[in-house]
């Protein structure tokens, strides 16, 4: 009998803090740690969320940066292919523009040559015709005088 009164005390004891009931001093210290417990996790989650978006702002500052460092690279190639193509065109240009010089000198020289050399030759021939009408006066004044000497 002992052993039984002496489990039903102890499971007595055992069973008396189950059957107590909250009192509102024990809700508001369970409302307190409730609530200093989810601030903390709060401040846990804001902490690593600004961690976050701070590892996403860097990575997408790489990113944005490897991307504009990429067109950089291919409009600067492709900058320098227009460059090489003007100069070779404005070469062409210089070429083609010596060429037309030139012909235009040759033209001017076909042309400018035979009128030269027709204007000595129509100056040597008015000479010429000058001096035959010289000769031909003064023979008309021999035959003059010779007509009035005779």
């Amino acid at each position: 009998m002992k052993t039984i009164f002496f489990f039903s005390i102890l499971f007595y004891a055992i069973a008396l803090p189950a059957l107590g009931e909250l009192t509102p001093q024990d809700l508001d210290k369970i409302r307190l740690i409730v609530k200093e417990e989810i601030k903390a996790e709060i401040t846990e989650l804001k902490q690593e969320i600004k961690e976050d978006i701070a590892n996403s702002e860097k990575n997408m500052r790489e990113y944005i940066n490897l991307k504009v460092d990429s067109v950089n690279t291919k409009v600067g190639s492709k900058v320098d292919s227009v460059n090489t193509k003007v100069d070779s065109v404005e070469e062409q240009i210089t070429f083609l523009s010596y060429l037309v010089y030139a012909l235009i000198a040759l033209i001017v020289g076909a042309i400018a040559i035979p009128q030269l050399i027709m204007t000595w030759r129509s100056r040597r021939e008015h000479s010429l015709e000058r001096r035959v009408e010289r000769l031909t006066e003064e023979i008309e004044a021999l035959k003059r005088q010779q007509i009035i000497k005779p």
